[in-house]
């Protein structure tokens, strides 16, 4: 292997915040370029976000690493957002797409450019590095996206399963995109239409998440920056990042398998931060992977990268689950494509897991109460960690079934998958399937879950209401993993309808029941794998700092009120709170509040966006209200009140 080639740090480097990029619309991209101080050229790499990322016009760490090493890395400001012109009322729009493109031949055409460009980011930015991916710009040569989807209805912040999320797209994401979106241009960098560009993009704003509720089935709108059936699209070459206690587990496999443009796929345990960072270790110097990345693509430097492993990935295994741990037990292993062994599957009967179907006929009900599962961790796309924890609690409230004790140790990887005969006793109700690890000692650990809305059971577009305590079949996919099952341990899986705060409540309280027997089956199947390759060489450490955590005094924390049977989840620095009610799943709300804040000489602009969401049985309703202050004193409000009618959520 050829890993002691590559681009060494030899520039001194220049970084300007003034960059004007236009695009075929018309509008104006604002561009914060860090280049080395030379007149040669040198490939570009852009990274795309609304996040208004480096608009002040000082450098990051990756943006210095890499222009140290002769790339010109952009920081490309979505239209409305940071230092571009143009307004933002929705994410992942043709028009933003476009201007991707259109940014990426004007910066080939540049006279310090080579005229050869990659693309890379992290969630949202990793999202439009495919979407841009799949109108192959020519300029385009090779990709690097992390933590990222392909199909943003099942597999974003919005409706997992077809079931609404919980507390991250309202009381996370969705608001403080209203309150970001208030902020201006700066001066510097805008020019003297600073002010004329932030007074359109305060009149038109609207919160993108309006749009996430009035569309909640998987209609034509979620096609829109939905790259699942346009792989071929992409000619790129294409390095994928993944991790394993990230919100973004499945689209990384769907992808590699179906890219036709040369591919690697890296999957490490990293939580939603880039792998230098991540709070889940073993961290990993991931900028020089993605130099001998660009090295080989963008520089033609024979480095041997190609000839590695197609697919790395950190295979996990049982653990003490302490929620806070920031080091995953498990190994590095390699293999050269994706598995293709033989499923496992195991019949579900009396408790039982079983490799043969058993005789018996049978079921077991369990009531619907959409806190009943509490430890499953956060959803993780940027918030505060939290870590799946001990889950005989979340048992205690389920329908479980266990195999033997595993007299070999048995690795899967990939997407577990389960096909069960259920019924209910209302016509919207969730079903939630864990994987457990049960070591000897009875301690059990997440693998991984998943879980579907019962009225999609027969596709995402049409949901049908469940015919109460009629027998129906319901088949999905569990979050894609990779974890070895060590002899002595057992296997189990558990079944009930929640996953809280993940999930918002449906509106029904009632009943689940799992059938089985020949008439009615129930089963599990795993993705067996042979465990892959010892790695052939060491991913070097990280020497970055892990991420910053929350305030130690105002954590995360989950409060019960005993009388009422509800559960409140309150977020750091007083964020937001959520309530469940496991009396009455209708009633279920949110406040939350975002600040944001922009300075320069003689000016302090706040943004803030505050949000209300209630529920009931037949409909959520929605108030958002956005105030923007200049030097403390009132400057611009706007207010959105909506009411949408539930469509068997």
């Amino acid at each position: 292997m050829k890993r002691n080639v590559f681009s060494e740090s030899q520039f001194e480097i220049q970084t300007s915040n003034q960059y004007r990029i236009p695009v075929s619309s018309g509008v104006t991209l604002g561009a914060t370029i860090t280049r080395p101080v030379t007149n040669g050229r040198f490939p570009a790499l852009v990274w795309y976000d609304p996040y208004r990322s480096c608009v002040n016009g000082k450098p990051d760490a990756k943006s210095i690493y890499f222009a140290q090493r002769g790339y010109a890395f952009v920081h490309l400001n979505v239209r409305g957002t940071g230092n571009s012109s143009g307004y933002s009322t929705d994410e992942y729009t043709i028009h933003e797409t476009q201007d991707g493109v259109d940014a990426i031949g004007w910066l080939g055409q540049q006279s310090w450019c080579t005229g050869k460009v990659g693309m890379l980011g992290a969630s949202y930015s990793g999202f439009n590095t495919l979407q841009v991916a799949s109108e192959a710009p020519p300029e385009l040569k090779a990709i690097a996206p992390a933590y990222f989807t392909d199909r943003r209805y099942t597999d974003d912040c919005h409706y997992k399963g077809g079931c609404l999320r919980g507390y991250y797209d309202f009381m996370a994401y969705g608001l403080s995109m209203v309150g970001m979106n208030g902020l201006p241009p700066l001066p510097e960098a805008a020019g003297s239409d600073w002010s004329d560009i932030w007074q359109t993009r305060l009149e038109k704003c609207e919160p993108y998440l309006l749009k996430w509720f009035a569309h909640q089935t998987e209609d034509p709108y979620w096609a829109v920056g939905s790259i699942a059936g346009h792989y071929h699209k992409i000619k790129a070459a294409s390095m994928l990042l993944a991790g394993w206690n990230d919100g973004y587990l499945n689209p990384p496999f769907r992808v590699f398998e179906q890219l036709a443009a040369p591919k690697k796929l890296l999957i490490g345990p990293w939580s939603h931060t880039y792998p230098d960072e991540s709070h889940c270790g073993p961290r990993i110097d991931i900028h020089f992977e993605l130099l001998r990345w660009w090295d080989y693509w963008l520089k033609e430097m024979d480095n041997g990268v190609m000839d590695e492993p197609a697919v790395q990935l950190y295979e996990r295994e049982h653990e003490d689950p302490i929620t806070n741990r920031l080091h995953i037990a498990g190994q590095w292993r390699m293999a050269s494509d994706l598995p293709k062994n033989e499923p496992i599957t195991f019949h579900l009967n009396e408790g039982q897991a079983t490799e043969q179907p058993l005789d018996s006929v049978g079921q077991a009900t369990v009531p619907y109460l959409p806190a009943a599962s509490r430890n499953g961790g956060m959803w993780d796309a940027g918030t505060p960690f939290m870590l799946p924890g001990e889950q005989s609690e979340d048992s205690a409230r389920a329908v479980n079934f266990e195999t033997a004790v595993l007299t070999e140790d048995l690795s899967i990887f990939g997407n577990p998958t389960f096909d069960l005969t259920i019924s209910s006793d209302v016509p919207v109700i969730p079903i939630a399937v864990r994987l457990l690890d049960v070591s000897a000692d009875g301690t059990k650990v997440l693998v991984t879950k998943g879980i579907l809305n019962g009225t999609r059971r027969n596709g995402m577009e049409t949901p049908e209401p469940l015919i109460p305590n009629e027998k129906t079949q319901v088949a999905f996919h569990l979050e894609a993993t990779g974890w070895r099952f060590k002899a002595g341990h057992r296997i189990q899986i558990s079944i009930n309808g929640s996953d809280f705060p993940n999930v918002w409540p449906t509106p029904y309280k009632g009943k689940l029941t799992v059938h089985w027997g020949k008439e009615h089956p129930s089963k599990i199947t795993l993705p067996v794998w042979d465990g892959g390759d010892e790695p052939s060489f060491e991913l070097l450490p990280s020497t970055s700092n892990i991420r910053p955590f929350g305030t130690i005094e105002n954590p995360w924390k989950v409060t019960h009120d005993v009388l009422e049977d509800r559960y409140r989840l309150q977020t750091e620095r007083g964020m937001g709170t959520m309530c469940v009610s496991n009396r009455n799943p209708a009633e279920a709300w949110i406040n939350a509040t975002h600040r944001h804040v922009q300075k320069w000489a003689g000016a302090e602009i706040v943004s803030e966006a505050e949000g209300m969401m209630t529920s009931n049985e037949t409909h959520f309703v929605i108030n958002i209200a956005l105030n923007v202050t200049m030097n403390g004193k009132p400057y611009f409000q706007k207010r959105w009140s909506q009411t949408y009618e539930r469509e068997l959520l």
